[in-house]
């Protein structure tokens, strides 16, 4: 398979080197180096996945490429783009950095691999189900290096499940906790976090009780 095949939808000349560039442009230097930080993951677990390191490192520099835009302009990007909006979204704009980021990665970057672009919008709340690049993106985001031990951790152990690389343990444990947080913050909850918990939870039957 050629690279042309085997990165379909990356326009050729677009290079990490150029991307990393575009999102430090848009980011503080703390939220660029969280970006740095979940590169380094994904690079770990892209071969565990498994998925292609090119495009994890790709949808793991960009992922956060809006995460600094006000909510009230993710709100207006979103419905600009007729993104159908739940009213927690509504609420709560943040929510959103991901799908925004797919949709200005797309039309700045002219970036039309699906993968990618749904592994960035995907990386906030999940989705039922998700491809491997997907968890990828999701996990290295939550085992970013300056995530706190007691966070991180249980996922580590999750990923090796009964000496197996298991990153669906690892999603449910990340959701789980997740979910535990907001709780005990008294925070909302998107309806979409519990969806895709329980489908992992399905999904891995007796292991993830």
């Amino acid at each position: 398979m050629s690279k042309q095949q085997k990165h379909a939808g990356i326009p050729a000349d677009l290079g990490l080197d150029f991307v990393e560039n575009w999102v430090k442009q848009r980011l503080s230097e703390k939220r660029y180096r969280h970006c740095q930080g979940v590169v380094t993951v994904a690079r770990q677990l892209a071969p565990l996945a498994p998925c292609d390191l090119f495009l994890a490192e790709l949808s793991a520099w960009l992922h956060d490429a809006c995460k600094e835009v006000k909510d009230s302009e993710l709100i207006k990007r979103a419905q600009k783009a007729k993104l159908k909006l739940h009213p927690v979204e509504r609420l709560h704009g943040h929510v959103l950095h991901g799908p925004v980021a797919a949709l200005t990665a797309r039309k700045e970057l002219g970036i039309r691999n699906q993968d990618v672009l749904d592994a960035i919008s995907q990386h906030t709340l999940g989705h039922a189900p998700m491809s491997a690049l997907s968890k990828t993106v999701f996990l290295a985001d939550c085992l970013e290096a300056s995530r706190p031990a007691d966070y991180t951790t249980p996922i580590w152990e999750a990923l090796d499940l009964g000496g197996r690389n298991c990153l669906d343990a690892a999603v449910l444990t990340a959701l789980n906790l997740g979910l535990s947080s907001l709780i005990n913050s008294n925070k909302p909850i998107h309806p979409k976090t519990i969806d895709v918990r329980n489908y992992y939870l399905v999904q891995l039957g007796d292991a993830g009780r």
